[in-house]
């Protein structure tokens, strides 16, 4: 039998060529793969057999198959399931002699179970879009894509097949993290890592000190207590979104993980008074609720931490795991780019305490709700964005009336660098609340652009706000940030600019990040500070 090493060499060696992609669903024509070239299934949503060269395999989402060319291939679903999966025509190349290639065969596994599913998938819409677009360049790219899909699913293969303990175990692993809603079985797991059912349960245990479906159930208690916290849903649905059968065997294997009901877990969380946050933002909204956390990051970068008396600090920028594990909170509540696998972090912290990861591009009021929803504040929210509308409301009337239609340029100072700030942040509010005029290119900036003094011309504005940028709140930040700003009042670039020759410049550069973090405090301060700096008589323009 070849070696492992043989295989990857001899697939690594190998050119791939696609022909054809095509999207197949339950309103579809099913696929039939009669050619001489190579198929590839991959599959979203099914429930089935395939039966490939008469061996049968279980169809289920996350699994891909290699159709060998002229295979007798039958799709069986299931006839109350949906399907929904995607048929590759490819061929593979091998050299044969110099400058000569003829047909291979693939010495790969035909069933194939996908770690990486979400990857696959983006790839393959990414290849339809330049297939369909007719160009022959972008035919060109979408072979350029295929070679990178075909290579994650045959590395994948091969680390299945090769006697790396420890890989072949965190596979499994990383399939339970994606995946853990599905039915998984130790038997499909122990294929996945290529060992017999017994050997792959006594090598996870003494790698992880519990079986794997205990693993896999306290990732989907982990889930299920998000899903309390964040939804409405009743305990059926999130017992079935997260991989329980029913809501009674959720309820019971909820008890014995947590030592409580979820009922009982849900309110002794919404009243607990030990809170974590681990962003200024977050704790910006539990400021605003009412609630000085009971540990925080903290630094002199949001201004309003440094104020805080009883506050545990677990970190200054980052979370100090020692300092989070010593101060035993309740809740942590954190924030990360959307994506579906959890940072190595993020697992730790659900090891600390119940932790809910907020989407970073979460628009600030859903955050809001969503925190107090978290705590037990619902009412308190409601009140708090009500009489934020209402002086917004008033703010805005005034400036308008003041200064019209006028474009206010945000430009940020940090040390030896400078930005144009969008519509995030402090935009959300001058632009968004307050209505204001945005200066010209500012509207196409999500968050912010770094920019030279020579590009600032770009986004000229009648009224500039100079504030801070990337401050970390150290003494050597506000010190080297006043040299930039008074390096600019020398600077005749600086000096040609209409809100300068204007006197339309203001300054809030010395608060770090008061003014720019995106939360419900800051947002509310801004428009004390909007109003106090653009209605003041220095707003007056100088001829």
């Amino acid at each position: 039998m070849k070696s492992s090493n043989n295989i990857s060499d001899k697939l690594a060696s190998y050119l791939y060529k696609l022909e054809h992609v095509k999207r197949v669903n339950s309103n579809s024509a099913p696929v039939q793969h009669e050619t001489s070239s190579h198929g590839l299934l991959l599959l979203k949503e099914a429930k089935g057999d395939i039966v490939i060269d008469g061996r049968s395999y279980s169809l289920q989402p996350h699994k891909a198959f290699i159709l060998p060319p002229h295979a007798a291939v039958r799709l069986q679903i299931h006839q109350d399931a949906q399907a929904d999966y995607y048929y590759i025509q490819f061929h593979a190349l091998e050299a044969v002699e110099q400058g000569c290639y003829a047909p291979a065969a693939l010495n790969c596994p035909v069933e194939l179970f996908l770690t990486h599913s979400r990857f696959l998938i983006d790839r393959i819409h990414e290849m339809e879009r330049k297939l369909r677009s007719g160009n022959s360049w972008d035919s060109m790219k979408a072979n350029i894509i295929f070679q990178e899909l075909i290579a994650a699913l045959f590395q994948d293969a091969i680390r299945e097949q090769q006697p790396d303990l420890n890989q072949a175990i965190s596979v499994t692993m990383d399939y339970m993290e994606q995946n853990y809603p599905l039915h998984i079985t130790r038997m499909q797991l122990s294929e996945m890592a290529g060992m017999s059912a017994d050997y792959y349960s006594r090598a996870f245990k003494k790698k992880n000190g519990k079986s794997p479906m205990e693993y896999l159930t306290d990732i989907r208690i982990s889930q299920a207590k998000q899903s309390l916290l964040l939804s409405g849903d009743s305990f059926r649905s999130i017992a079935q979104s997260v991989g329980f059968s029913d809501e009674f065997y959720f309820s019971r294997k909820f008890k014995a993980t947590t030592g409580r009901s979820p009922t009982a877990y849900v309110k002794k969380i919404k009243y607990s008074d030990k809170i974590a946050s681990l962003k200024h933002f977050l704790t910006g909204h539990l400021i605003a609720l009412g609630i000085e956390p009971y540990a925080a990051i903290i630094n002199n970068a949001y201004p309003v931490t440094s104020r805080f008396r009883n506050t545990v600090a677990v970190g200054g920028f980052n979370p100090d795991l020692e300092k989070l594990v010593s101060a035993k909170p309740d809740l942590i509540i954190t924030s990360g780019l959307h994506d579906d696998e959890k940072s190595h972090k993020e697992k730790i912290f659900d090891q600390i305490a119940t932790t809910v990861t907020l989407p970073y591009d979460l628009d600030w009021r859903n955050q809001f709700i969503t925190i107090a929803n978290i705590v037990g504040r619902e009412k308190e929210a409601s009140d708090w964005l009500e009489r934020y509308e209402h002086k917004a409301e008033k703010v805005r009337k005034q400036l308008q009336a003041h200064i019209g239609d006028e474009a206010i340029l945000v430009v940020g100072i940090g040390e030896g660098r400078m930005c144009v700030y969008g519509q995030r942040n402090i935009g959300t509010v001058l632009y968004g609340d307050l209505k204001l005029g945005v200066p010209s290119g500012a509207a196409d900036i999500v968050h912010y652009k770094e920019v030279t003094l020579e590009e600032l011309s770009a986004y000229e504005g009648d009224r500039i706000l100079l504030t801070s940028f990337q401050h970390d709140g150290t003494a050597h930040m506000d010190g080297a940030i006043r040299r930039e700003v008074q390096a600019l009042w020398t600077n005749k670039q600086w000096l040609a600019f209409k809100a300068v020759r204007n006197g339309a410049v203001y300054s809030m550069y010395d608060s770090q990040h008061l003014y720019t973090c995106y939360t419900s405090l800051t947002h509310d301060l801004f428009l004390d500070k909007a109003q106090q700096l653009l209605m003041s008589d220095s707003s007056k323009r100088r001829s």
